[in-house]
């Protein structure tokens, strides 16, 4: 995976990241979480965690959660061990039932889920979707994320002030950037 991560993934360029920093290097892992053989490998890793850790609740942030939440519910199913998937929008749709939450969240008292995206920098947007989740009155827990690449960037720190412990597939030094 960390080779097709590198070959279809990783630009290098100039770029504005989604946390507003600049960089010379992007990962663009919509290019590897929507290939047949990327999504299959990463959904296979994250349901593995899952597992060991006893969680059965998925779910991000648009845009980067949504293949990943789906891929690992898929997968988690033909393994029996089902995993029941969300994503939160970043603001409410402007049409039929207006949610800004889809899928499932196990909403209630004591449940943990799992917050996911597929890169971390600062840790914003899995901190944004936690923030729109309590706001919608979810009364679980968030204690883990997992991102498939932490760019090592400050995000692990930023969501262990928050009792967020980060867990990454690989870390930005695992990859030849050159950069």
């Amino acid at each position: 995976m960390l080779a097709q991560i590198q070959k279809d993934s990783l630009q290098i360029g100039d770029f504005t990241l989604s946390s507003g920093r600049k960089s010379r290097f992007i990962f663009q892992l919509r290019q590897t979480t929507l290939h047949p053989e990327g999504a299959y490998l990463s959904a296979e890793i994250i349901v593995d965690y899952m597992r060991t850790q006893g969680l059965r609740f998925i779910g991000g942030l648009v845009l980067g959660a949504v293949p990943i939440v789906a891929s690992v519910a898929a997968v988690s199913q033909s393994r029996g061990a089902p995993v029941f998937a969300f994503f939160v929008r970043k603001e409410a749709k402007g049409h039929g039932s207006r949610e800004i939450i889809d899928g499932y969240t196990g909403e209630g008292e004591g449940e943990e889920i799992l917050l996911v995206d597929d890169v971390a920098t600062t840790g914003g947007s899995i901190l944004k979707a936690l923030a729109i989740l309590k706001e919608e009155g979810f009364k679980g827990s968030v204690k883990k994320a997992l991102v498939v690449i932490d760019r090592e960037e400050g995000g692990a720190e930023n969501l262990a002030r928050e009792g967020i412990a980060l867990v990454s597939i690989f870390k930005k030094s695992d990859f030849d950037i050159g950069v």
